[in-house]
This record gives C-alpha cells, sequence and structure tokens, in this order.
C-alpha cells in the first residue's frame, strides 16, 4: 500500500474494521505500512490486545474495537490509555470476552486509586470470566475483593494494587495460583489457612500496614520467590524455615521481626539474598555458613549491620557480592577465599584499605569501587585479579596513585575513573593493558599527562574519554599509535598547550573526535586530513583556533560538524562548504565568524581586529550538496545571501538567537527538499519572504518569539504538505493571511500569544486538523461557527483568551476527546448552551427569551474593550470556567503558567 494512501486518515473505529480485513491467519498484518497504523492505537497479534499507554481512547470505542476482532484473549490496558472505566463497561466487556486468559487493568490517573476497577466490576469480572489465567487489576479506593473469586479455577498469576484492609478466606481456594503480588497500604494481615496455596512459586508482599505472617506460610512447599516491601514492622512466622524451595529471599525498606532463637539455616535452598535499607535481619546473617546454596548477596543501606559474619568468605558458591554499608569498618582478611566470586562492588564504605587477599579473587571479573572516601590505595598484588574485565573508581577522593602491578590485567577491556581528586599519574605500565577497549578519565584535575608509551600498547583501545581533567597538558608522543582509536572526547583541559600532535593523522580508525573548553588549544594538526574515518567532528570553546585545516575538505567520511563559541574562526574553509557528504551543519556563538556559505554578511558588532560589513566572495560551485540538517545559533548576521537556497538535499534548518538578522533570502524557496524549519527568537525579523509559498515539502514550520513580525506572506497557503504549525510569542502578528486556510493537510497548529483579533471564517477548510491550540489570543472575541466543521478534530485548548465572549457549538465534532477552556472570564455564561452533554435548551431551540438575552449580551460586547476587561476579574468566573470543563465531560488542562510559558518553548533549545 502506498505512502499517503487514504487509510491514514481514516479514524480509528474506523481503521480497526478496515485493519480486520487485513490480518493473515497467522495473526500478522499483510504490510508494514499499515502495521504501522494499526500501532496508533494498539498492538495485536491473533487474539492478543495490547492498548498504548496514553492513547485515551473512549471506552465505547475499544468495545468496538474488540467486536470487531471478534474472541480476545488476551487484553492489556496500561495506565492513561483509556479515558476513564466504568461498571458498564466492564459489564459489556466480559459479555464479550467470557473466554480471557489474561486481564490487565491499570488506573486510568498515574499515581492515583482513582479511575480503577470498582468491586461491582470485578464481581461482574470474576462470575463471567472464570477462565482467566493472568488478572493485573488496580482497584479504587473503597473496593473490596469478593468472596466469588475462588470462581477463577484456572488463575495462576495475580496482582492486585488496592486499599482494601483484609482478604477473603475464599482466595486460598486458587490452587493453580502460582504468582501473587499485593501492594496495598491497608492490608494488615494474611488468611490463616494462607499456606492451602501449595502451588504458589513467587509471592511479593508491598503492604505498609501488615504486621504479621501467619504460621501457615511454611506450607507453601513450592515457593520459591518471597519478596517483602515497604512493611513499616512485619513479625515472620518460625515456620519461615520450612520453606525448603525458598531460591530469592528479597526484603525492602521493612522492619522486621524473627522470632528469637530461629534458625534461618533451614532454608538450604536460597541462592539469592537481597537485604536493602532494612533492619532485623542480624540473625539471617549470622546463619550464612549453612546456607551453602547462596550464589548473590546484596547488604544496602541496613544500618543496624555494622559488621560482616566470619562465614562469609567461606560460601563456595558466592559469584555476586554489593555491600552499601556505611558503618562497615573493614573487610575480612581472608576475604580471598571467595574463589567463586565473579562481580564485586564495594560502595559507601568507610575503610581505608582493601585487604591484600582480595588479590587471590582470581575469577573475578567486575569490580566496582564507588564512593569510598577514606581510601587511599590499592594493594599492590591487584595485578593478581589476572580474570578482571571491568574496572570502575568512582568518587575516590583520597586515592593518589595506581599499583605498578596494573599492567599485568591482560584482560581488562573497560576502564573507568571518575572523581578521583588526588589522582596525579597514571602507571607507566598501563600501557601494557592490550586487551583495554574503553578508557574515561573524568574529574581528575590533578592529571597532568598519560603514560607516555600508551600508544605502543594500548592497540585494542577504541574509546577514550578525557573530561575535566584540568591540568592535563599534553598528549603523549606515542598517541598516534592508538590505530584502533574510534571515538576521542577531551573536555575542559584548560591547560593543554599548543596543538594536536602532528601524527594525528594516522588514528586511521578514528569516527568521532570531540575538543570541547580547551582555551589554550592554539590550532588543529596540518595532517588532520589524513583521519579518513572522520564522521563526526565537534569544537567547542577554543577560542585561538583562527582557521580549520584546508585539507577538511578531503575526509569523504566526515557527515556532522558542530562549531560553538569559536570567537577566533574567521571562515569555514571553502573544502568544507563543498563538501560532497555532509549531512548536518551546526554553528553557534562564533562572534568573529565573517562568512558562512561563501556569501557577503553583514556585521553588526565589529569583531575586534577587523571591521563591520566584511565580505567573502559569493561561490559558484555547489554548496554542501548532501547536508540535510542546519542550525545557527547566537551569530551576528544581518541577512544571508543567496547561496542558501543552494543547499540541494537540506531537509532541516534551525536560526536560533541571531538576534541581528532581519530577513530571509528569497532563494530559500529553492531548498526543495526542506521538511523542517524553525525560527526561534531571531528579533528583527519583520515579515518572512513572499516566496516561502515555494516549499512544497515543508511539513513542520516553528516561528517562536518573532517578536518584531507583523505578517505572513500570502503565499502561506501555498504550503500543502504542512501538517504541524506552531507561531508563538509574536505579540505584532495582527492577521492571519486569508490562504491560510488552504493548508488542506495541516494536522496541528498552535497560536499563542499573538496579536490577531479574529480567526479567519474559512477555518473549517482546514478539513485533516486534529490538535488546536488558541493561548493568549486576548484580542479575539470569538470562534466562527464554522469550527463545527472540523470533523477531525481531536484536540482543543482555548485558554487565557481574555475578551473570548462565544464557543460554537462542538456537536460537530465526533472525534473530540480533549477540551480545554480556562481563564476566559467573559465565556461561561454565554457558553452553556449549545455545550455537549448540558441539560436544558439545546441549540437552536433557545425561544425569544433566549434571542433577546443574546442581544443584551451583544449589546455588552459593543460596550468597548474597557468594559470587557472589567467584567473579568470576578471570583464568578473562576468557578463558571470548572462548570464547563465539567459540563464537556473532557480534562481541564488549567495548570498552565501565566507568565509566559505557554507551549514549552522557554528553555526548550539545547545548548
Amino acid at each position: 500500500m502506498p505512502v499517503g494512501s487514504p487509510i491514514q486518515r481514516l479514524p480509528d473505529d474506523l481503521l480497526s474494521r478496515v485493519l480486520h480485513f487485513l490480518v493473515r491467519p497467522d495473526g500478522q498484518l499483510q504490510h508494514s505500512l499499515v502495521c504501522k497504523q494499526w500501532h496508533r492505537i494498539a498492538y495485536r497479534v491473533q487474539d492478543k490486545i495490547y492498548l498504548r499507554s496514553d492513547l485515551r481512547m473512549d471506552p465505547l470505542r475499544l468495545l468496538q474495537l474488540i467486536s470487531s476482532f471478534g474472541k480476545v484473549k488476551e487484553l492489556v490496558l496500561p495506565s492513561g490509555s483509556l479515558i476513564s472505566l466504568s461498571d458498564s463497561f466492564f459489564s459489556r466487556l466480559v459479555d464479550m470476552c467470557p473466554h480471557m486468559t489474561k486481564l490487565h487493568v491499570d488506573s486510568m490517573t498515574r499515581g492515583s486509586a482513582r479511575g480503577g476497577v470498582t468491586e461491582t466490576s470485578l464481581l461482574s469480572l470474576v462470575e463471567r470470566c472464570t477462565r482467566l489465567e493472568d488478572l493485573y487489576l488496580h482497584l479504587t479506593e473503597r473496593a473490596a475483593i469478593p468472596p466469588s473469586i475462588n470462581r477463577l479455577h484456572s488463575l495462576k498469576k495475580l496482582h492486585l494494587w488496592a486499599s482494601i484492609t483484609r482478604l477473603p478466606d475464599t482466595l486460598t481456594s486458587l490452587r493453580s495460583l502460582r504468582s501473587l503480588v499485593l501492594n496495598t497500604f491497608r492490608l494488615q494481615a494474611l488468611p490463616p489457612d494462607f499456606g492451602d496455596l501449595v502451588y504458589l512459586e513467587s509471592l511479593q508482599l508491598h503492604c505498609h500496614s501488615l504486621t504479621l505472617l501467619p504460621e501457615s506460610v511454611g506450607q507453601l512447599a513450592s515457593l520459591n520467590r518471597l519478596s517483602i516491601s515497604s512493611c513499616a514492622t512485619l513479625q515472620l512466622p518460625r515456620s519461615l524455615t520450612d520453606l525448603s524451595s525458598l531460591v530469592v529471599l528479597e526484603v525492602r525498606r521493612s522492619r522486621i521481626l524473627l522470632p528469637p532463637l530461629v534458625n534461618l539455616g533451614h532454608l538450604q535452598a536460597l541462592e539469592t539474598l537481597h537485604l536493602d535499607e532494612t533492619s532485623g535481619m542480624q540473625q539471617l546473617l549470622d546463619a550464612l555458613e549453612h546456607l551453602q546454596q547462596l550464589k548473590a548477596i546484596t547488604i544496602r543501606g541496613c544500618r543496624d549491620i555494622t559488621a560482616l559474619p566470619e562465614s562469609l568468605p567461606r560460601l563456595p558458591y558466592l559469584t555476586s557480592l554489593n555491600l552499601d554499608m556505611q558503618e562497615l569498618p573493614e573487610l575480612p582478611e581472608d576475604f580471598g577465599q571467595l574463589s567463586e566470586l565473579r562481580a564485586l562492588t564495594l560502595k559507601f564504605l568507610s575503610f581505608s584499605s582493601l585487604p591484600d587477599s582480595i588479590a587471590l579473587v582470581t575469577k573475578l571479573q567486575e569490580l566496582l569501587l564507588d564512593h569510598l572516601p577514606n581510601l587511599t590505595s590499592l594493594p599492590e598484588e591487584f595485578g593478581q585479579l589476572i580474570a578482571l574485565e571491568t574496572l570502575c573508581l568512582r568518587s575516590l577522593p583520597e586515592l593518589t596513585h595506581l599499583p605498578e602491578s596494573f599492567g599485568q590485567l591482560t584482560v581488562l577491556r573497560e576502564l573507568t575513573m571518575i572523581e578521583c581528586r588526588q589522582l596525579q599519574q597514571l602507571p607507566d605500565s598501563l600501557s601494557q593493558l592490550s586487551a583495554l577497549e574503553h578508557l574515561e578519565v573524568d574529574i581528575c584535575p590533578r592529571l597532568t599527562a598519560l603514560p607516555d608509551g600508551m600508544g605502543n600498547g594500548l592497540q585494542s583501545l577504541r574509546h577514550l574519554h578525557l573530561l575535566h581533567c584540568t591540568a592535563l597538558t599534553h598528549l603523549p608522543p606515542t598517541f598516534s599509535g592508538l590505530t584502533s582509536l574510534e571515538t576521542l572526547k577531551i573536555l575542559q583541559a584548560r591547560r593543554f598547550r599548543g596543538a594536536l600532535l602532528d601524527g594525528f593523522g594516522s588514528l586511521k580508525s578514528l569516527k568521532d573526535l570531540s575538543l570541547r573548553d580547551m582555551p589554550r588549544l592554539a590550532a588543529l594538526p596540518a595532517s588532520f586530513y589524513g583521519v579518513f574515518a572522520l564522521t563526526s567532528l565537534e569544537l567547542v570553546n577554543c577560542p585561538r583556533i583562527t582557521d580549520l585545516p584546508e585539507g577538511i575538505g578531503l575526509l569523504q567520511a566526515l557527515e556532522e560538524v558542530r562549531i560553538s563559541r569559536m570567537d577566533g574562526l574567521k571562515r569555514l574553509p571553502p573544502s568544507l562548504v563543498e563538501h560532497s557528504r555532509l549531512r548536518v551543519l551546526e554553528v553557534r556563538a562564533c562572534d568573529g565568524l565573517c562568512t558562512l556559505l561563501g556569501d557577503e554578511v553583514v556585521r553588526i558588532r565589529p569583531v575586534r581586529g577587523s571591521s563591520a560589513g566584511t565580505t567573502g566572495t559569493t561561490g559558484t560551485s555547489v554548496l554542501l550538496p548532501s547536508v540535510q540538517s542546519i542550525k545557527l545559533k547566537a551569530l551576528n548576521f544581518e541577512s544571508f545571501g543567496p547561496s542558501l537556497g543552494r543547499l540541494s538535499s537540506l531537509t532541516q534548518l534551525k536560526l536560533i538567537d541571531m538576534y541581528d538578522l532581519s530577513s530571509l533570502p528569497d532563494s530559500v524557496a529553492q531548498l526543495s527538499q526542506l521538511q523542517r524549519l524553525r525560527l526561534y527568537r531571531n528579533m528583527k525579523i519583520e515579515a518572512l519572504p513572499e516566496t516561502l509559498g515555494g516549499l512544497s515539502g515543508l511539513r513542520v514550520l516553528q516561528l517562536l518569539g518573532l517578536i518584531a513580525m507583523r505578517e505572513l506572506p500570502e503565499s502561506f497557503g501555498q504550503l500543502k504538505m504542512l501538517e504541524t504549525l506552531e507561531i508563538i510569542d509574536c505579540f505584532k502578528l495582527m492577521r492571519l493571511p486569508e490562504s491560510f486556510t488552504s493548508l488542506s493537510n495541516l494536522k496541528s497548529c498552535t497560536l499563542i500569544k499573538l496579536g490577531i483579533p479574529s480567526i479567519p471564517e474559512g477555518f473549517w477548510k482546514l478539513s485533516s486538523l486534529k490538535e488546536l491550540v488558541l493561548l493568549g489570543l486576548k484580542r479575539v472575541r470569538r470562534l466562527p461557527q464554522s469550527f463545527t466543521q472540523l470533523h477531525q478534530l481531536q484536540v482543543l485548548d482555548v485558554s487565557a483568551c481574555k475578551q473570548l465572549v462565544r464557543l460554537p457549538s462542538l456537536r460537530g465534532m465526533p472525534m473530540l476527546r480533549d477540551c480545554s477552556v480556562t481563564e476566559c472570564p467573559l465565556l461561561s455564561r454565554r457558553a452553556r448552551r449549545g455545550i455537549p452533554g448540558r441539560g436544558g435548551v439545546e441549540e437552536g431551540e433557545e425561544g425569544e427569551g433566549a434571542e433577546e438575552e443574546d442581544d443584551e449580551e451583544e449589546e455588552g460586547e459593543e460596550g468597548g474593550e474597557e468594559g470587557v476587561e472589567e467584567g473579568g476579574d470576578g471570583d464568578e468566573s473562576g468557578g463558571e470556567d470548572d462548570d464547563i470543563e465539567h459540563e464537556f465531560g473532557m480534562e481541564s488542562h488549567s495548570d498552565r503558567d501565566d507568565e509566559g510559558g505557554w507551549g514549552g518553548n522557554e528553555g526548550e533549545e539545547e545548548d
């Protein structure tokens, strides 16, 4: 099916019916394009429907969708997928799908019990859908679980978010139940015969008020995972030791009470123990010597655990150990007996050294040392960790050096050193790490140099990041020997002197080069043209660089160039301007730049040592024939020459904070491939060129903060492919051109804080419009009645239109699902008639009294703007606005920023 086919414009309910006939017997759709259209609604394979999150579909439409597909066995409704939930919806759902085996229904309001499943709905569900195997429900605040839940004989997974205080005793009759998750704040106890769930394999309790587990828990012979979370005070039973199949025990953010003299060493099958911000578990640690099957231990933030048990190093199968214990003074001396340990994390510990025996853990592959404020050194025998592949040293403020044995880590692939503020040098043996692929050194302000021989030995190094190493002065002479290097990033090397190495061109594999905040870097090397694999170049705040190498144009793989705050740069080399494969060019805040794209550019603020109006030559060759994206920000240009129109492949153009730019050239119409145009805070642009309508492929146009712009060109309506339009904070824009209503493909229109006094009467011609935002249009008094013909409109936001006195009837908008009308003080009294769902007089039936009232209102409107403003400040109006939103039956968006944050454009642009 070709792109642009009519199926893309079908409403969702009709689309679901069309797709029904395009499904193959295996449940897959017949064409990838059709599949993309289906994902507007949901993911479906055979008899499974997974609704897309935040879709906010009408429940009635969902029922129609289900009906069009016939039998549905699995239905997943994530948070925000429906506008609302109701008892009638569930009643019809279970009538249509009595054979469902999986149902997930989350709250329709995130972070709240409101909008969930009611007790009535749950009752109808368990009585009709008795074949359910997987049930996830977010219940409303007052909903209880009915005793008839025991009718779900096939239920294997049950996950409940609820405010219940008790569970029905009949729950224990669910003999097929394999997994139970209870997330409830108020539940105080489990049924006494809870142990009758003999086939239960996983139990997760997130129950703040739960105080006691029944003794019958010990009868859960199949239980292999027990997770306890957020329990204020929980008494565990003696029978806990009878859980002979328990493999995973997790306790998080809870206070645990254990019976005295209980022997937890009977949990012989336990393999994973996770204690996180938990108290009362010291008895379990004392029994570690009997838990011989343990493979993974995590102890994090347990303040009452001040020492590790002596038996810890004697666990024969322990492969992972994660310790985050501020009170722990040291590791045991026999730590090296953990011969099977593969991963070790030591975090927020207070000891000053590691035991020498750590070198005996020869199978260790991953080591993370994080936030150890007193650690001054690593053991000299550290190099004996011959299996170590990943090493991360983070926030070790007292670490001054690394041992010379470091070079013996012959299989080390990744080395990260972050915030080691006292580290002054790296050992020469670092050059022997022949397997090292990734090296990152970050916030090591005393590090002055890298090992001289690193280029001779690190033949596998692919990524090198030197970040915030402010004392680094140079790269070693052998640096050019890093022939496998693909990424080099140097940031804030403020004392880096001179130029990069002359042999820089030998880095044949280098693809990504980023040099940022290097104020003493004087130049790029002449051999730069030899870096043939380079695809991305970023130069930021290197003010002493005055020219880029002429050979940069020979880098045929170069695709992206980003230049920012390069005040010494006078021009871009011709070889770059004519580069045949460059796709992205971004130039930002280069105050010394005199020419761009070879055109003559008028300078407003002359740079020291040059005069205003510096002239460049206008070239005749093809400019950047492959460039697709250009971003120019904070440049002192007043205008562009005609060469801008010669960028034949350009698809995206952003001009940001060009405070002196007064116009765009007429040649902009020659950008036949341009799809996105963004003009942001260009303060002096008063008008766009009349040739703008020639951008036949333009799909997105953003005009933001153009405070001097007074009008749009009459050719505006020729932008037939335009889908998204945003005009924000253009205060002097007083009218929209008549051709505006010719934008037949426009789907989203945002007009915020403009000076226009009215909306064009022909707005109904925007037949594809789905989203319309009109905010802060303080001169607009009414919306045209033709709005009722916007049949595809789904979202309407009219806010802070202080003089708006009338809304058209919205009954002609069957797709409208989200409407917000706030801060329109004159609207509420007049808007009551013709609002959907409102009792009283219908449109066209008001009678004479209504007509007389309208006449009086019209006279009031003619009283002038002063009278309008006076009528808008009463306390009563705000409440009436709320009434309007309630009568619409739609969601309110009243949390707007009155200070001018409409549309989110403030601070949106990244630096």
